[in-house]
């Protein structure tokens, strides 16, 4: 991952160079900036009121507004006010900014004296200035405080230029000094590029993979002057790696499912085109970002999903794509899970194959899928996925996720698994919905790309059924005869519930499906029940269906008696959720047998 945040920092600085000198915050698009203005001349100044003015990105050059979470303080003069509606909280967020804000103006004087009466004047009315910047919040936006003097913001004033210099000279200071230490190595090798560098950085920490604020049994023991010795980065690779960093958070870091990823290209090969294509991609993907804050919509976010795989499948195989799954906080970046190197050619089978599974008719015309009273096709995308594998199995839909980006085997006894505990739960709450189609879905499109296969399975005797025509339109899912035994029973019990809801009003016979956890027992005994069930109401319509199913028991053989429960219990479920496909042929011979 460094080394390709790296390649893409050197890129940038090639074409665009260093505009962002000051590090200042690139993501606020816009806000109400709360001003002190101050007098300052011939060592005197004053208190001249407070203004508002509004905030967008082209005017930070002046204010000079840095990310300062928690208690870190900026370089310059000006900080967020946290909202709150609650007034007594929103008066100890405004302390805490303007806290920072004192503390950052003491250190700015000690690099320009002259701003020593402006600091004293600004102490002086520090008491007044919060209580009067309450009435200055903006409930609907984003708030900053910042300063003014002369009617000259920080960036603009004569003033702040020592600082500006100060800053830009000093600037790799965070990189080999922290903590009350100093960590700079000599004439050793960079870890990014190898090179030899007559100097190199021990706090350069693009991604907090490590804190250098513990000790720990490795070469540096993480003390903090020896730091170089474990992580030790030249100049030139600090400077790239900033800018990559820069440039994935401004435009390729999103969500994903309750998660964040960053997503980073990188050439195939050097031609010297790629940051015209990585220029495209930033701009589709800006369009995309457009639709960001609707992600918890599902058809926009299954919108956005299909276009971002288009978008990066239009590449022709000029460059890859790394996905990396991770959680941030102040201390720590930890990399969760990572897809890496992901050819444009991959999305496209990805994108193929959603469309090759969309096109069965189980999918199509689902009423209350999405909106109740409303019929919509189902459609394949990751969320079909996170419907099994919730937040409490994350790290288990982030690995399936990174599987099926990279074309890498997936387990279908543990995805069956997972699947088989939904449908029970859902099943035993009487909840279960859309979730069989989903999992049909869902199974059926891993089967598309070939991530999961069937065990090779024994001779089949040829039978010839008014089924096998539903057979031969999923032979991936039915190419045993003890599955489609499985499924015809579970279309059979279900007709059984159905007759009995139409004339009791219940379904006392859901109550021997063993809360759909079937193992090969519970499916050699539903068989009996359901025709015993169905002679005693006098309406067994299903005599071709129940012949079908004794043959193909039959034939299974020992086949059946060493599946799994969960794979049993999915096709039975498949069954009951598919019985009306079954349905009308069945009631047109009941009709004739009456």
């Amino acid at each position: 991952m460094i080394n390709k945040v790296r390649k893409l920092g050197e890129y940038i600085l090639d074409n665009e160079g260093d505009k962002n000198p000051y590090d200042l915050n690139t993501s606020l698009e816009s806000a109400n900036a709360i001003l002190y203005d101050f007098s300052l001349a011939k060592g005197r100044s004053e208190f001249i009121g407070i203004n508002t003015m509004q905030f967008d990105l082209s005017k930070n050059d002046q204010l000079l507004l840095k990310n300062a979470p928690g208690q870190k303080k900026s370089d310059f003069p000006t900080y967020f006010i946290g909202f709150n509606r609650d007034e007594s909280q929103l008066k100890s967020n405004i302390q805490k900014s303007l806290n920072k804000l004192l503390i950052t103006l003491e250190n700015n004087e000690k690099i320009n004296h002259d701003l020593g009466p402006f600091v004293q004047s600004f102490k002086k009315e520090f008491e007044a200035l919060k209580e009067r910047t309450v009435e200055k919040i903006d409930q609907e936006k984003s708030n900053i405080c910042s300063i003014r003097i002369n009617d000259k913001l920080p960036g603009k004033s004569e003033y702040y230029q020592p600082i500006l210099d100060s800053y830009r000279e000093n600037r790799d200071c965070g990189f080999y000094q922290k903590y009350g230490s100093i960590a700079l190595g000599k004439n050793n090798a960079c870890y990014v590029c190898g090179r030899i560098s007559e100097r190199t950085y021990g706090f350069c920490d693009t991604f907090k993979f490590y804190s250098s604020n513990e000790a720990a049994y490795i070469s540096g023991g993480f003390s903090k002057e020896l730091s170089w010795k474990n992580y030790p980065v030249c100049p030139e690779c600090a400077l790239h790696l900033r800018l990559g960093k820069e440039f994935i958070s401004n435009h390729f870091d999103r969500n994903f499912y309750g998660n964040r990823y960053f997503l980073i290209p990188s050439p195939m090969l050097d031609t010297g085109n790629f940051y015209k294509m990585l220029e495209v991609i930033k701009e589709d993907f800006r369009d995309l970002s457009f639709r960001q804050e609707n992600e918890s919509n599902q058809q926009l976010r299954k919108e956005m999903e299909e276009e971002i795989f288009e978008t990066l499948s239009k590449q022709k195989d000029q460059a890859t794509f790394t996905f990396f799954f991770y959680e941030a906080s102040q201390s720590e970046f930890k990399i969760i899970q990572e897809a890496e190197d992901i050819l444009p050619s991959r999305f496209q089978k990805l994108i193929n194959a959603k469309k090759h599974v969309e096109n069965f008719d189980e999918f199509k015309e689902l009423k209350g899928l999405y909106k109740k009273n409303e019929y919509h096709n189902l459609l394949f995308n990751f969320g079909v996925v996170r419907t099994f594998f919730t937040s409490n199995f994350n790290n288990d839909f982030l690995d399936i996720t990174s599987k099926m980006l990279k074309g890498r085997p997936i387990s279908k006894q543990f995805v069956l698994h997972r699947i088989s505990d939904m449908l029970s739960q859902k099943f035993r709450k009487q909840e279960l919905l859309y979730e069989v189609r989903k999992a049909f879905i869902l199974i059926k499109y891993l089967y598309a790309l070939d991530l999961i296969k069937n065990e090779k399975a024994r001779r089949e005797d040829e039978m010839k059924n008014k089924y096998e025509e539903y057979f031969l339109m999923h032979p991936e899912f039915y190419d045993a005869d003890w599955k489609k035994a499985v499924f015809l029973t579970g279309v059979l019990a279900q007709n059984v519930m159905d007759i009995q809801w139409q004339d009791r009003g219940a379904t006392p016979f859901r109550s021997r499906l063993n809360g759909l956890k079937i193992d090969h027992r519970v499916v050699k005994r539903l068989l009996p029940e359901a025709i015993n069930k169905l002679e005693q109401y006098k309406k067994n319509y299903y005599r071709d269906l129940e012949e079908a199913i004794s043959k193909l028991m039959e034939s299974s053989g020992l086949d059946l008696q060493i599946q799994s429960v969960d794979e049993i219990s999915f096709y039975f479920a498949l069954g009951i959720n598919l019985n009306k496909q079954f349905k009308s042929k069945e009631k047109e011979e009941g009709e004739i047998h009456e």
